[in-house]
């Protein structure tokens, strides 16, 4: 497997930090190549609008095999390398909802907040609350299901890194949104991982 995984991601992705990451704290040898997102999809580098059946990041290209959509990619490395998974249907079933979970609600809210707040200033403000308040939500019933567990499915696996990849950015303090210290804790424990690196060193 080693040398023949490439990624296409962007900087402020955090999708396309899921797959990273994943591919870091597997040890996974594989090559990134960063997409400027601000350049037009027409103008993006041929090698990336070769392969990219949306024109947008993440891409994985394993082999001959190429896919998109950052949740596919987890579950197509666990069943390819055989990590950050579960021994049983029932755990991957658990695995499935978590991650259909967070396309949903906290891959939805915190990231467009995030976006709002750090990178448009000319955002409708109504709309800046909506993401704020959805993305309280999605806090504090992550926050409560970590208070029973160090990890969302009880260990660590593909669906603490699918919610927790943009949070992992860190640069909202204190994730601005309360005190959610069960989804700090949580986060701190992946940080403390062998393998682990902060997107801005990796994603650039």
């Amino acid at each position: 497997m080693a040398g023949d995984i490439v990624l296409w991601g962007a900087l402020n992705s955090g999708h396309s930090y899921k797959a990273r990451l994943y591919l870091l704290l597997a040890g996974v040898d594989h090559a990134y190549n960063r997409v400027d997102l601000s350049i037009p999809r027409a103008e993006r580098p041929a090698d990336f609008r070769a392969v990219s059946p949306y024109g947008e990041v993440p891409v994985l290209k394993h082999g001959p095999q190429v896919l998109a959509q950052s949740n596919a990619i987890l579950l197509h490395l666990v069943r390819s390398c055989g990590k950050f998974g579960v021994e049983d249907a029932a755990g991957l079933d658990q695995i499935t909802q978590w991650l259909f979970w967070e396309a949903n609600r906290i891959g939805r809210s915190y990231p467009n907040y995030r976006y709002c707040r750090l990178l448009d200033p000319n955002v409708d403000p109504g709309l800046l609350g909506w993401f704020e308040a959805t993305a309280k939500d999605d806090l504090a019933f992550m926050d409560q299901v970590l208070a029973e567990k160090d990890f969302l499915t009880g260990q660590f696996s593909v669906a603490d890194i699918s919610c927790a990849a943009y949070l992992l950015y860190g640069d909202l303090k204190r994730l601005e949104l309360g005190d959610y210290a069960h989804v700090e804790a949580w986060l701190d424990r992946i940080r403390a991982m062998s393998g682990w690196q902060h997107p801005f060193e990796v994603m650039g």
